[in-house]
């Protein structure tokens, strides 16, 4: 165990050990604000060293990339499989460990092409690069959507243990899942020390607080804005500004070795959770997967229509919900922004069919189709 391992051992133990109420609340952000820093260098320790932090190599492809994680034998390269039809080669054995390195597979569903990534089985001490713990969380920290995979116990049970491990690892190396950003800014400056302004009552952030944070950070100067009702936690995010915001949502494999006992108190163990429940070996609940993974990764179908001809419904253009005209025309091509001259929608977003639009900054909605002008 290296020395910021122990560093931060020693303080998981006195953070367990401290009771939370008013008095103690300023040592406990100040262990917070200790471990983060801990945590990150050794992140960056360990991305440093051969082979770590490299995430296998695994370059993306399609409209969008989703990771698979889990504890080994929970049945990802058979849900791979299954979500791409066939045309993966993933394999798939009742031991731990038989995935040994990320295998990528696509998935085509609604005109889009969804990478799927299997990756080794996660396992305890990930974050500290154990068990290819490294290489397996720099594919997670950088795909658009990440599948934790639960399963059902021969017994007919549920582990949540696994799950509760997972979210926990992945939060240790700067991973948020289900959230965003704090809204928040801070603005350096050579004098006057620590100037608070918020928009909102803070319930739990004290300035006493904040000014403990920042001086942890060794920054004594500095105006504080914030925009939200803060924890600690978050505020400590928001200054390290490294952290990965990624959407997750839970598999239940294995369906088909569930109790019924257990299928009824799936929403009291899994509170606050989306999750589907399948059975790769059965093929059971996979389209309604592939339905939801297509939904939780916010795509709009966007159709070209050429000038004068009709749109072209059997080949959408696949973007991210928020995108705009210039959004598109940075997918057909850089060239499209410098020569643009205006564009006519029909659909959702247009308040009537082939408004015209001279800049480039209107949202487009799902189903809007779109005629490109450009300068001669």
């Amino acid at each position: 165990m290296s020395k910021v391992e122990e560093k931060i051992a020693e303080l998981e133990e006195r953070l367990a050990q401290t009771t939370p109420n008013k008095h103690t609340m300023k040592s406990i952000v100040y262990i917070k604000a200790q471990l983060s820093k801990l945590r990150q260098q050794l992140v960056e320790i360990a991305s440093s060293k051969k082979g770590g932090g490299s995430g296998f190599g695994v370059k993306k492809a399609g409209d969008a990339q989703v990771a698979f994680i889990g504890y080994p034998n929970v049945g990802k390269s058979s849900l791979l499989n299954e979500l791409t039809e066939g045309r993966t080669n993933s394999k798939v054995a009742s031991y731990d460990f038989t995935t040994l390195t990320a295998i990528p597979g696509m998935m085509e569903i609604n005109g889009a092409r969804i990478q799927l990534i299997d990756l080794p089985g996660i396992i305890l001490g990930s974050a500290q690069g154990k068990g290819r713990g490294k290489e397996i969380l720099g594919v997670v920290r950088t795909a658009d959507m990440i599948l934790v995979i639960a399963c059902f116990k021969d017994d007919g049970t549920l582990k949540l243990d696994d799950l509760y491990v997972i979210r926990q690892e992945l939060y240790n190396v700067g991973i948020r899942l289900n959230s965003r950003p704090p809204r928040m800014e801070i603005h350096p400056r050579e004098k006057g020390g620590i100037g608070i302004i918020s928009q909102v009552k803070q319930s739990i952030l004290t300035e006493d607080l904040i000014k403990t944070i920042m001086y942890e950070y060794k920054k004594r100067n500095a105006g504080v804005y914030l925009y939200e009702d803060l924890t600690p936690d978050r505020f400590i995010d928001g200054i390290q500004g490294n952290r990965n915001y990624i959407r997750e949502f839970v598999i239940v494999n294995k369906v088909d070795l569930a109790s019924r006992q257990e299928l009824k108190k799936l929403p009291q163990l899994l509170p606050n959770t989306d999750y589907v429940t399948v059975s790769a070996l059965q093929r059971q609940n996979i389209e309604a997967l592939r339905e939801k993974i297509f939904e939780k990764l916010e795509f709009m179908r966007v159709y070209n229509k050429p000038p004068g001809k009709e749109a072209d419904h059997n080949e959408p253009m696949i973007l991210k919900q928020h995108s705009t005209i210039r959004d598109i025309c940075l997918r057909i091509h850089k060239d499209f922004v410098r020569l643009y001259k205006y564009a006519q929608i029909w659909g959702p977003s247009a308040k009537h069919p082939g408004q015209r639009f001279m800049g480039m900054d209107h949202e487009i909605l799902d189903g809007d189709e779109i005629t490109i002008y450009l300068k001669k």
